[in-house]
Order: structure tokens, then C-alpha cells, then sequence
């Protein structure tokens, strides 16, 4: 009988959740000074407090798939879970050794087919929708949606390329801009944003917007479209043809996109949205949740991950001076710069642009000018590390044979160069280059990179992020 009681009010339950209109949940750091209040019905909306202060409105979220269901509309039925977590994440060649990872949690699960992952840290909050569907599908948009009261502040960094109103144009960037501070209304309606951003309440609270765990999915932008207080998300949809090109022919630029952001083949979980709020700006540069938040380490053996200084030929132009050799990008050079890291205890030094044949895109052929084994066996001689620049077409073509080859030869680590993209292509592009490199004991810095969003968890041979 006591089981049968059991099944019963299970069953009245999911009943109620099924018919019920709209139903609140709310969801408190460990701390007690930052709550979530998630509402189910209609939309899915959430809204966030900060000892009391409203810093997030109700904002609403949802993913709509290329058939056209909405995951987040009118989502009645409906399964919840909370849990409350305290453990320590070790945190190799991080800002700290170890970090307390302490979290309130809520799970929503809608038909067995989809759900949404809330947490609460003492920190911030961080929502994920999350795939149980087996079968392939594409997901058309993504509703990411940030509602703030009016006349708050945001200090964020546009874009540097394309025309205003013309998302396509804006999508290929470096990632790269000076920050500026206005009313969030008054920001430009036309210029996507990239993240992180932060946006400053009444009273001096900061909410710091980015994301985490950004793995197979397109970055987010934000913007102002509306031209009021709130912030909505942007995806590059997913690249059909693309043509090489670009600096050097390194780059692959997008001349045509489908009609979808993302492609999924199997469950998964999706990026965290996450806000970062704080009362005193030294806290923002105190947080490790997108470090927490990102997926743990799959990397087994780390100890060949050596982080380190490096002696750098591009940012001086290769100019020695006071030398009997024509300086330039040649070995005579390069033996200078090994020198100089040896004498510095510098770890390693980087062979940037110059060493392969310009506008080939392959990094088997190397110029007359450099032999690169006689760098590295001269380099193990003092105690210094070699890591090659390479465009981002050039290793992407070639990505394994270029791994196994200098990686036998003694190179330690590429810095890889000219994404400029953020859509699911560059995103799966980063995620398996990490990969490659870790299966081949060699250590990654990705430029003309979007934002860090834990990679360098996930994969602890990132070392950088430029």
C-alpha cells in the first residue's frame, strides 16, 4: 500500500504541473544574498535578486528547432530536481591551485525529450538547456534574452567590422575592441556586441554577462536591437559555403549560411548563459565560474604541460642589433632569440609568421631560410622550448600529419592564428585542436580567439587565449 501511495502522489503531481498555468521556482546561492525565480507556463522566464535589489528582470528563454517546436513555449508537463553541491575542483596551471565549487541547483525536465539547468553560486547565476533526443536535428535560433530596469549603465566592447544592421558583415572579427560605457539604451542598435560585457545597477552592483562550457554550438552576441533596457542574444548560423581567403589565404570566409545556428547528432548539454553579479568590482576579477562551469579535464596525463614566458620575434620585428648577422626570420635570428630566453629563463620562444611559405596554407613547407630541427635541437641545448605560429586554414587542413610531425621533431606547443569566427564550424575547429595537440604532448595558444568560456579546463594544454 505504502508504494501505491507513493506512485499516487508522483502521478498528482506531474497532474498539476500539467495543467496549472504558470508556476514559480525559486532557486538561492548557498549564501543566501543572490536568488533565481524561474516561472514555467506560457514562457519560461527567470529573474534574478541581489540581497533583495532586482538585477535581472524577467527575461525570457527558449530554443527553437528547424521543425518549429519551441523549447520554452507553453511547456507544461514537466519533472523537477534540486540538489545543493560542495565540492573542490584541482585546478591546474589556473589562477588558483583548487577552487570550493559550492552550488544550489535546479533541473527542469519537460517530456523527457528536453530540459533547462539552473545554479546558483555565491557569485552568480547560470542556466543551460540540456538534449535527451537520440535523433539528429538542427536548432533555427536561440532566445538568450537579458531584461535590466531602466537607466542602467553597460560598459561593452562592439565589434570592429562590418556595417551597422548587417549581422552577416559583423560575424567574421577578431574579437578585439576598446571597451566603452553608456546608458544601455543609447548603446548602438545596429553593432553586435561580444562578450563579456557588464552592466552596472543603481547603487554600483555589476552583473557581468558571458558564457561557459561553449563547446559544438555558436558563441553569443548581444545587442540592443530594441533600443531600451534589454539585452538579446545573436548566433552565426551554421557556415554552407565558405571560401579560403582572407590574411595569406589563411582564413575560411563564409559566402553563404543554412537556415539553422547549430547541428545535433546526439543528447547533450548546451552552453551555460551565465551572469557574474557582484557588489565591488574585485570581485568580477575574483570569479571562477566559467571555470566551474566548463566540463572537466580529458586530458589524463598533464604532466608534460609546461606553462611559461616566451621570447617573442614578432612584437619587436625581428630587429637585433649590435650582431654580425642579418636579422630577420632565420635561423641566425632565432638562435639570437634562444639565446637571449636561456640567459632570461625565458621556457620557450615563438617562431611567428614568416616560417612557412607565404599563401600556401601548409605548414610542410618551410623556407629556405629555416631549418627547423636545428632550432629545436639547439633550443634543447639551452634549456628552451620552440612553439610555432600557424594560420588557422593551414593547420585545419593538415591538422593531424602537422601535429605527428613536429611533434617527433621536438617542437613543444603551436600558437594557432585567424579564426576570426565564432560560429559551430571555428567553435568544433578549437575543440578538436586542442585535442589533436594534447594526443601529441603539445601546448595550445589560440589568437584571433572569441572570449574564454573554460576550454582551458576541458583541455588544461591551453595555455592561452589571445
Amino acid at each position: 500500500m505504502k508504494n501505491k501511495f507513493v506512485i499516487t502522489i508522483l502521478f498528482a503531481c506531474l497532474f498539476v504541473f500539467s495543467v496549472q498555468a504558470q508556476h514559480q521556482f525559486t532557486l538561492t546561492s548557498p549564501n543566501g544574498r543572490i536568488t533565481a525565480a524561474i516561472n514555467v507556463g506560457d514562457k519560461l522566464t527567470y529573474s534574478v535578486t541581489h540581497d533583495g535589489q532586482t538585477v535581472i528582470e524577467a527575461s525570457p528563454l527558449s530554443l527553437t528547432l528547424s521543425t518549429g517546436e519551441i523549447w520554452g513555449s507553453k511547456a507544461r508537463q514537466f519533472k523537477i530536481n534540486t540538489r545543493n553541491v560542495k565540492n573542490t575542483i584541482t585546478s591546474p596551471f589556473y589562477r588558483k591551485d583548487k577552487i570550493e565549487d559550492e552550488y544550489a541547483e535546479l533541473v527542469l525536465t519537460f517530456g523527457n525529450q528536453w530540459g533547462v539547468e539552473f545554479r546558483a553560486y555565491n557569485d552568480g547565476v547560470a542556466y543551460r538547456f540540456v538534449s535527451q533526443r537520440k535523433k539528429p536535428f538542427t536548432v533555427q535560433s536561440e532566445e538568450a534574452v537579458y531584461n535590466f530596469g531602466k537607466g542602467v549603465k553597460a560598459t561593452v566592447p562592439y565589434v570592429n567590422a562590418g556595417k551597422d544592421g548587417d549581422y552577416e558583415s559583423q560575424f567574421m572579427n577578431s574579437f578585439e575592441n576598446t571597451y566603452i560605457t553608456d546608458r544601455l539604451s543609447q548603446l548602438n542598435k545596429g553593432r553586435l556586441i561580444f562578450l563579456p560585457l557588464v552592466v552596472e545597477m543603481d547603487g554600483g552592483k555589476k552583473v557581468c554577462i558571458t558564457e561557459a562550457d561553449l563547446e559544438s554550438y555558436p558563441g553569443l552576441y548581444l545587442t540592443n536591437a530594441q533600443g531600451n533596457s534589454s539585452l538579446s542574444g545573436v548566433l552565426a548560423p551554421y557556415p554552407k559555403k565558405a571560401e579560403q581567403g582572407g590574411h595569406n589565404m589563411l582564413q575560411m570566409q563564409v559566402t553563404e549560411r543554412e537556415a539553422y545556428i547549430a547541428k545535433v547528432n546526439a543528447p547533450r548539454t548546451f552552453p551555460w548563459r551565465v551572469a557574474i553579479i557582484t557588489a565591488a568590482d574585485k570581485e568580477l576579477a575574483d570569479s571562477d565560474m566559467i571555470y566551474k562551469l566548463a566540463s572537466p579535464s580529458r586530458v589524463p596525463d598533464i604532466s608534460w604541460v609546461k606553462p611559461g614566458k616566451v621570447a617573442w620575434d614578432w612584437w619587436n620585428d625581428w630587429n637585433v642589433d649590435g650582431v654580425d648577422f642579418v636579422s630577420g626570420i632565420n635561423n641566425d635570428t632565432y638562435k639570437y632569440y634562444i639565446d637571449f630566453a636561456s640567459a632570461n629563463g625565458l621556457e620557450y620562444i615563438i617562431l611567428d609568421e614568416g616560417w612557412a611559405v607565404n599563401l600556401q596554407a601548409d605548414l610542410m613547407q618551410v623556407v629556405k631560410e629555416i631549418n627547423i630541427k636545428e632550432l629545436v635541437d639547439y633550443a634543447v641545448k639551452k634549456n628552451v622550448g620552440i612553439i610555432l605560429w600557424a594560420g588557422y586554414q593551414a593547420f585545419n587542413r593538415d591538422m593531424e600529419n602537422v601535429c605527428r610531425h613536429y611533434s617527433q621533431m621536438g617542437v613543444k606547443g603551436f600558437k594557432v592564428d585567424f579564426m576570426d569566427r565564432d560560429d559551430q564550424e571555428i567553435v568544433e575547429f578549437d575543440y578538436r585542436a586542442a585535442a589533436t595537440c594534447a594526443k601529441y604532448n603539445l601546448i595550445l595558444d589560440l589568437h584571433g580567439m572569441y572570449k574564454p568560456a573554460g576550454l582551458n579546463r576541458t583541455y588544461p594544454n591551453v595555455l592561452n587565449f589571445e
